[in-house]
């Protein structure tokens, strides 16, 4: 299937969005959208562009065209604006100040929060639901400094939780995470994507995007090429031709929605 799905609501638009870095573009006119209340997982090969594109979105990098979320202009986003719309979950970031998870945790409601007011009850609230939800609280106290790997992601992720965002952006979100930990998430993002909220994940793991995803978006070289509905866009042949080695799949189970997905490996 090529093209992209249709958008009602609030999800994300693009429309002949250029951007790059330095003198290099990586997206030339790209156009797409991304549905409000499903799960999208950018897939392709290392260079893709699936990073920029979070970049772009979370209105860390500049671009020219139009780019829409939950119908407002990002370029005329203030600041703040985008702070309580967009949660966002990096790539590999760095956290080596001497918080501790609380702390790090509560960050996450700092778009909420009022000039020169402390935290509040439903601060404190929503930061504990998203310790709840990664399985921090036994930590609360320790420095993030002092993790693991796998832990200062589950901080992280908890902190966007505790955002409250309507737009999830996340990159590589379980890279680091155990086999739990990713079943966690990957459940809870489905279940903010049913509740309404516009949930886009860049992943390498394609048998993770057949059992999670609402649709997928395969990028290559900059270039959008499949985008729909998982059952369709996922097949041998877009993924063979994007990642350039043959793939095949090698049984079928069902999914958590009672869906059949099939399950795929290179060959």
């Amino acid at each position: 299937m090529r093209g992209s799905p249709s958008v009602s609501g609030r999800g994300i638009q693009l429309d002949r969005v250029c951007a790059g870095y330095g003198g290099r573009r990586v997206f030339d006119r790209l156009s797409a959208e991304f549905p409000s209340g499903a799960l999208t997982m950018l897939l392709g090969p290392n260079g893709s562009g699936k990073s920029t594109l979070l970049r772009l979105l979370g209105g860390a990098l500049p671009f020219s065209g139009n780019a829409v979320l939950a119908g407002r202009s990002l370029r005329r986003l203030s600041s703040g604006q985008r702070g309580k719309l967009v949660g966002m979950v990096s790539q590999s970031p760095s956290l080596s100040f001497p918080f501790t998870v609380e702390e790090v945790v509560l960050l996450g409601r700092l778009p909420h929060r009022k000039f020169l007011s402390g935290w509040t009850t439903e601060d404190r609230g929503c930061a504990m639901e998203a310790v709840r939800e990664m399985e921090l609280g036994e930590m609360l106290s320790r420095r993030v400094s002092s993790l693991s790997g796998g832990e200062k992601q589950r901080v992280l992720i908890a902190q966007v939780i505790a955002q409250q965002p309507e737009v999830f952006l996340l990159d590589e979100p379980s890279s680091a995470l155990d086999p739990r930990h990713t079943l966690r998430l990957f459940r809870f993002l489905r279940k903010c994507a049913r509740e309404g909220a516009t949930v886009v994940a860049a992943v390498h793991d394609i048998n993770l995007a057949a059992e999670y995803a609402d649709s997928v978006c395969f990028l290559k070289n900059g270039r959008i090429e499949a985008f729909g509905d998982v059952e369709e866009a996922l097949n041998d042949s877009v993924l063979s031709s994007v990642y350039d080695v043959p793939f095949a799949s090698f049984g079928a189970d069902l999914r958590e929605d009672g869906r059949w997905r099939r399950v795929w490996r290179a060959v």
